[in-house]
């Protein structure tokens, strides 16, 4: 699959997206990563999936449809983590546990001719 092609992405954790459009200040193109996925209990594939941008602002949880409409998938990063509560993500964010995969994840961008706008 190429980036930017708007077709059902099975997520993972550790995969690189990047924002089609602005969330509160943070514009059209940033650079994320997915740290969460589980089941929508509306259908039963695919998952949604929560990301964190690599400024650390948590975006939230994306469906089915608000991915393909809001995400571009760029690749993927190897990191194992496990979501536990919005305080214990920030807390893994100060601490310095992402910045290996977000370096990695700038590394993708670049690849793909998209740099990272935060």
């Amino acid at each position: 699959m190429k980036p930017d092609e708007k077709i059902v992405k099975d997520y993972q954790v550790g995969d690189i997206v990047r924002t089609t459009e602005s969330f509160g200040p943070n514009p059209a193109g940033s650079l994320a990563m997915v740290y969460e996925t589980y089941p929508d209990n509306d259908v039963k594939v695919p998952e949604v999936i929560s990301i964190i941008l690599t400024n650390g602002h948590d975006i939230g949880s994306f469906n089915h449809t608000e991915q393909t409409e809001s995400l571009t998938w760029l690749g993927n990063v190897d990191i194992a983590y496990v979501y536990s509560s919005p305080s214990q993500l920030m807390a893994d964010y100060r601490d310095g546990y992402f910045n290996q995969a977000f370096a990695e994840a700038q590394v993708i961008s670049e690849q793909v001719g998209v740099s990272s706008v935060v």
